[in-house]
Parts: C-alpha cells; structure tokens; sequence
C-alpha cells in the first residue's frame, strides 16, 4: 500500500468552502479572534473525521502557499511614510498567519501593469495598493478573485474596498493654521504634480480652498514642484529630500514672497529645513515650515515638525483586517455583496517648525 497523504488545513478548508486562515485559527486555538459556534464545530468534527493531525512547525511552513499571501504595491520605500506602513501591515498579518510580500512599483505605469499581470495567474490571500494606481480597471478585475484594498486616496471608478483619506482635509487644516499664524503668501513644495497623483493635487486643493475661504487669491500660494524626468534623475533613496531642498534653494535665490513653505509630505519638509538651514535662515523666526504623514523623525526635538497625523500605522491593520474578513465571509451564500469604505479624520500637530508670520 501506498502512504497515506497526511490531512492538511487547506484540505479541511476545500472541504468545508471557507479560508484556509479560519481553520488553521481555530485548530490553533489563535487569541484575540472570534467565530460562530457554527463554524468552529464545523471545522473541528471535519478536522476529527478526516484524521487530522498537527504538524510540526517546520511542517506549517512548507504549507505556505500565494493564497496565504498579501502583496502590497508601494511606490517607493524611502521617506519613512511607507515603510511605517509596511511595519504596521507586516505585524497585523501575523495574527492572520499571513505572509506578505512588497512590490515596489516607483509610480510607473508599466511596472504596475506586470506586476497586475503577475497576479491575476495566482491565487493570493489579498491585495493592498498603498497608492492610487494608474490600472484601476484591471484592479477591480483582481477583487473579484481576492480582496483588493486602496489605502489613502481612493481612484476614481475603483469597485474595491478603501481605507481613505481624504487629502483636501489636510491641506485645509494645514492652510488655516498657517493663516492664523498671519502668512497669507506661502509656497507648496512638492514631487511632480499630475492628474494621476491625487494625494498631491489633493493636499494643494485643501491649501487653496483655506485661503478662498479667508478671502486670499490662491495666486498668493506659489507651487514648486519639477517634471517627471528631473526628478528621476534623484537617486530613489532620497528623491524627494532632494527635490524640496533644490526648490527651495531657487525659491529663495530669486527672492520668493512666501513667509512659509508646505511640504507635499514630511521628508519634502526635510528638504526645505536643511535648504533654508543652509541658506542661513532660521525657522520659524524667518520661514514657517511644515509637511504631512507624521513620521517618525518629525516628533525629533531637532526637527520639531508641523505637520498632519492622519493614522497611518491605524490604516495599515485595518487593510489586513479587512483582507481577513473578506476571505472568512467570501463562500457564505447568505452574506451579500459589497464595499468597505473606511475613512480616517486628520489632525493637526503643531510643533516648533511653525509661528509667526515676521513682520517685513
């Protein structure tokens, strides 16, 4: 006789129609995760009735398959942002008995496309888009065979479940603490600004709409930013630094009228400290400076960063969570369709990088 196939938690699955995660969870014994009743005898009399048996943990491993698997697209992991909520999606996995893996896709629109290409042939666990993609269509396509998450601005025309920001708020809260401090002429610093970059655009609108609302031309907002292929000429690793410290140089080498400056995100705000440092100013007795994302190093006494806490590492476990709930409800009949869209309010944290408009 031939030896006998021992009896696995995806073969229980197959049998019962729900994730593997479920059941692998509750033979575990996992803490801090609950099912029905239901559910759990299901799963423990098929366990008994197929003659299941724990494996070792060398074993557990070598039963890791793609369908265990988040893949998580992300523009780049440099500027801290990311990599905090890489860390966050990483630690919340765990408890799902995921692994995770990161496809770096530096914004391009043809790397997207074969990455998407790549996946559509396997079976994972979840997608997580950590940026607004350019192939949205074939995004909704992927959430039919597995859960597809967009953290941060939700694309437009996207059929997928969000955990959102709204990045007009933002740049509203950012603009009216400004204008409270009397800075009604300011400079917006950012990476490229096009169409595809919503974030961008959007933190730069929420800017405007403050000083509309205050009865400022927004002509009074001067935005600095380069094209594509010079800023592809920075080394990845410090792009964006290097962007808004170049900016800022030129901006104040031709005598700008802004009393502040906004940085599109925490480590273009970077840039300009170190480039107004450079030139010999003083923050915030000369300039005002400020960012967005609340990394960590903005909290640093010597940086002491304005800028907005918008929950990042809080964005990141729900992503996860929302990948498990998907895939322990996707083969009950009586759930109904739909999606998850899940946003998080702004808030303002004010530091030393900001005061006073100087009086000229």
């Amino acid at each position: 006789m031939g030896k006998r196939k021992k009896v696995t938690t995806r073969d229980i699955a197959n049998a019962l129609d729900i994730s593997q995660s479920t059941v692998s969870m509750i033979l575990s014994g996992r803490p801090n995760v609950s099912f029905s009743e239901e559910t759990i005898r299901n799963v423990q009399e098929a366990a008994l009735s197929m003659g299941y048996q724990k494996s070792s943990s060398k074993e557990v491993k070598k039963e890791k398959t793609l369908s265990d698997s988040i893949i998580v697209l992300c523009p780049r992991l440099s500027g801290g942002y990311y990599s905090m909520m890489l860390h966050s999606i990483m630690k919340r996995a765990e408890l799902y008995h995921y692994t995770v893996f990161t496809a770096v896709t530096f914004r391009s629109a043809k790397t997207e496309q074969l990455y998407l290409n790549m996946l559509e042939k396997n079976k994972l666990a979840g997608i997580i888009s950590l940026y607004p993609v350019a192939e949205v269509q074939k995004m909704n396509l992927l959430s039919k065979q597995a859960p597809v998450i967009s953290v941060g601005d939700k694309p437009s025309a996207c059929r997928f479940d969000s955990v959102e920001l709204d990045s007009v708020k933002p740049g509203y809260l950012m603009g009216n603490h400004l204008i409270s401090l009397g800075h009604s002429r300011i400079s917006y610093v950012s990476t490229p600004i096009s169409k595809k970059e919503i974030g961008r655009l959007h933190r730069l609108e929420g800017v405007k709409n403050s000083f509309r609302d205050h009865g400022y031309p927004t002509e009074q907002i001067e935005v600095l930013h380069q094209t594509q292929p010079a800023f592809e000429q920075y080394p990845a690793e410090s792009a964006e630094y290097q962007n808004a410290y170049d900016l800022t140089c030129r901006a104040l080498e031709r005598r700008t009228r802004s009393t502040a400056f906004i940085g599109n995100n925490d480590t273009a705000a970077f840039g300009i400290l170190a480039a107004l440092a450079d030139q010999g100013y003083k923050v915030p007795h000369d300039y005002s400076v400020c960012g967005f994302d609340n990394i960590a190093l903005s909290a640093m006494p010597q940086l002491s960063l304005t800028t907005v806490e918008h929950a990042s590492m809080k964005k990141g476990e729900e992503a996860v969570d929302m990948i498990y709930r998907k895939n322990s409800q996707r083969n009950d009949e009586n759930q109904p369709g739909y999606i998850i869209r899940l946003e998080y309010e702004p808030k303002l944290i004010v530091r030393g990088s900001t005061g006073k408009c100087p009086v000229s």
